[in-house]
């Protein structure tokens, strides 16, 4: 099995501040690999330097061994990149279905002026990109609100079509940004069980940000963590708990001690 995503010692810089200092990661074929780390760590400038939104002054991305650090954001989804974001970034006036429907529009092939004109080729795509969001949507047990907008669903579901979204592109490596924040456990659950489903049907690639310490140990192949900007472990989930850095920068002596408030962010 090769890598579906390899950072080689990523640099990004804000003026003076430093974001990412050097930093290298690889998620193998096939594998969730969770990105922790305390609040400000660099986390999400990582994914956003790997999915295009920003430029990293040093270092390098591949994807599938193609070099994609400078490709736009738009490309990178043709490649098949697709993420979830911390907050919500759905149409809440539209249905369940049609926002669906927007994860395809990489799959769509009848072009501007046949769509404009709702030509027959633009009807029969239409119906056939239908059938494959009809199967997101009940892969994701969404069928008794498909035709609800958005803007009215209680949070769980929002979150859940929001990873139906993210699959609708039909990704080869899927970056979920925290998709469980907020949630409580039974809707954790469901997002995990839906993460673990699709990896397993689609053999999808994860890289999954969460702070959720008891989802990353369940879910993850591999964890790598940072803090301030710097990798301070990688490895399996057991070895990364048991590291002193990572006590000492983010899960605190209390997780290690099994207290019940252990496990969580450092704010």
């Amino acid at each position: 099995m090769g890598d579906a995503l390899r950072v080689e010692q990523l640099q990004l810089r804000f003026a003076g501040l430093v974001a990412l200092d050097e930093v290298s990661l690889r998620v193998a074929e096939g594998a969730i690999v969770s990105l922790i780390g305390p609040n400000g760590a660099g986390k999400t400038s990582l994914v956003n330097c790997v999915t295009g939104y920003y430029r990293p002054q040093g270092g390098k991305v591949f994807l599938y061994e193609d070099d994609v650090t400078r490709i736009p954001t738009h490309r990178l989804a043709r490649l098949g990149v697709a993420r979830t974001y911390q907050n919500i970034e759905l149409f809440d006036g539209l249905s369940v279905v049609d926002n669906l429907m927007l994860g395809r529009h990489t799959r769509m092939t009848t072009g501007l002026w046949r769509g404009g004109c709702y030509t027959k080729a633009a009807r029969t795509e239409e119906l056939r990109q239908r059938e494959v969001v009809e199967e997101l949507v009940d892969f994701l047990e969404l069928t008794a609100v498909r035709k609800a907008a958005v803007g009215v669903l209680p949070y769980g579901l929002r979150k859940r079509v929001d990873l139906g979204r993210a699959l609708a592109l039909e990704p080869r490596l899927l970056i979920l940004d925290e998709p469980m924040a907020g949630m409580n456990l039974e809707e954790k659950e469901d997002i995990a069980r839906f993460v673990l489903e699709a990896r397993a049907a689609r053999g999808l690639s994860v890289l999954l940000i969460e702070h959720d310490m008891g989802v990353v140990m369940d879910l993850s192949d591999h964890v790598v963590v940072l803090d301030f900007g710097r990798l301070i472990a990688s490895g399996p989930p057991d070895a990364v708990r048991s590291d002193p850095k990572v006590i000492e920068a983010y899960i605190g002596e209390r997780a290690m001690a099994g207290r019940p408030e252990a496990g969580g962010p450092v704010s």
